[in-house]
């Protein structure tokens, strides 16, 4: 069979198989998940290199299926060829075993996504013009729409390719990101680690977002996909924001100083994202964790004038015989409900902000030790009135003015 007369098939696996047939959809079975599907799979994904019989078959099986493997390999590749017959599709071998690995059928082209994906990566990682490699990377990315196979992603080579594939596609986001701001084309900067950090929300691909829009001097966005991201971080995933993070946050503040906006535009900036929290402006101020720090800087900063006590709170939820949840369901549950009896029960000088999904930080302004031990008393009422008798919290609480200006060196305290 010439070159001109093979059977081209265009076979995408990122985001879900599907296989393309002369402009039409085929279906080669119902079951996305059948082995002799993903049979075909692996061969496609090893591309010109295939893969060895012996490493095949312990791919497809476990252990305690290999006690006669070689009939039930045989009858995969019987049960594959019968079901590409009845696809429709032209009659070839597709896959065919050579020295003892399985290739693509050399009359059947196959143009997969993924093959082109990892093929363009190396093809970056060995050039050394830099316009072709950032070609190259450009059309890895471009290509990696979606997961690789979401249908069997609990398949542990599912598992491992897209770990690996991940990979790869973080070294295109960081290769084009630093790329692009090196050139300062920031709008391109944008597009890339805004496509990256809506495949991956948590691998902090929004800081090369929010650099991008400080390089346009857009700090309104900026700070909109700031607080957005602090948000994900503590309401979603249940943790403090990174250093990274909290490092962009004072890098927009620095540009910020430096930017000779009117007084008139600042205040209107104020005023809009103060309303945009959309919450009663008569109850404590909820805040994300790098806005605690500075109002802790602030109010700390201004004790020895105001002649205030400010006292910082830590409340952390347990269950009824004062354990940790381990329950993140109800975990998340009960940081819900603690959160509302915070807003209740503060009052509006006060700030709170959430730490992690079992805890609470609360700057509580003009009161004393013995007033602390009210307040918490009282958000744990309000507290068990909204989540049931059987609610509990710890506390533990520290006055700012018996807080040292450094921090111990080598010692670390982590809020349990």
């Amino acid at each position: 069979m010439g070159n001109d007369s093979r059977i081209k098939l265009q076979i995408n696996l990122f985001g879900g198989l599907s296989i393309t047939y002369e402009g039409k959809d085929v279906s080669i079975g119902k079951n996305k998940t059948s082995k002799y599907i993903q049979l075909l799979e692996i061969v496609w994904l090893n591309g010109a290199e295939g893969i060895s019989r012996d490493k095949l078959i312990n791919t497809l099986y476990d252990r305690e299926e290999q006690s006669n493997i070689n009939n039930s390999f045989n009858n995969l590749i019987y049960q594959m060829h019968k079901q590409l017959q009845k696809s429709g599709l032209p009659e070839a071998e597709y896959i065919v075993c050579k020295n003892g690995s399985f290739y693509t059928d050399e009359n059947v082209e196959i143009v997969s996504d993924a093959v082109s994906f990892i093929e363009n990566v190396k093809a970056a990682r060995e050039t050394k013009n830099q316009d072709k490699e950032i070609l190259h990377y450009k059309n890895a990315f471009d290509l990696y729409k979606s997961e690789l196979l979401p249908e069997l992603s609990t398949q542990e080579w599912v598992i491992i390719k897209s770990v690996q594939l991940q990979k790869m596609y973080a070294e295109c986001v960081i290769s084009l990101g630093t790329y692009y701001e090196n050139r300062k084309d920031y709008d391109s900067m944008y597009k890339i680690y805004k496509k990256a950090s809506e495949l991956y929300p948590d691998d902090e691909w929004q800081i090369g977002m929010i650099n991008s829009l400080i390089g346009v001097d857009n700090y309104k966005e900026a700070y909109r996909v700031y607080n957005e991201t602090v948000r994900y971080y503590t309401d979603e995933l249940g943790i403090t924001p990174s250093n990274d993070l909290i490092e962009c946050y004072d890098k927009m503040s620095r540009q910020i100083t430096n930017m000779p906006n009117k007084i008139l535009q600042i205040r209107d900036d104020i005023i809009e994202r103060r309303e945009s929290l959309d919450r009663d402006d008569t109850g404590a101020y909820d805040c994300s964790y790098p806005s605690f720090i500075d109002a802790y800087h602030i109010l700390s900063r201004n004790m020895e004038r105001s002649g205030q006590s400010v006292y910082m709170m830590l409340l952390t939820i347990v269950d009824y015989e004062g354990k940790k949840i381990a329950n993140q369901n109800k975990l998340d549950s009960k940081n819900k409900l603690l959160q509302e009896a915070i807003s209740i029960t503060l009052r509006q000088g006060d700030t709170y902000c959430k730490y992690s999904s079992s805890q609470f930080l609360l700057l509580l302004v003009g009161t004393s030790k013995e007033s602390c031990k009210t307040v918490y008393r009282r958000i744990l009422n309000k507290y068990k009135m909204i989540a049931g008798p059987r609610a509990e919290i710890d506390y533990s609480v520290v006055s700012l003015a018996d807080l040292p200006a450094k921090a111990p060196e080598n010692k670390h305290d982590n809020a349990g």
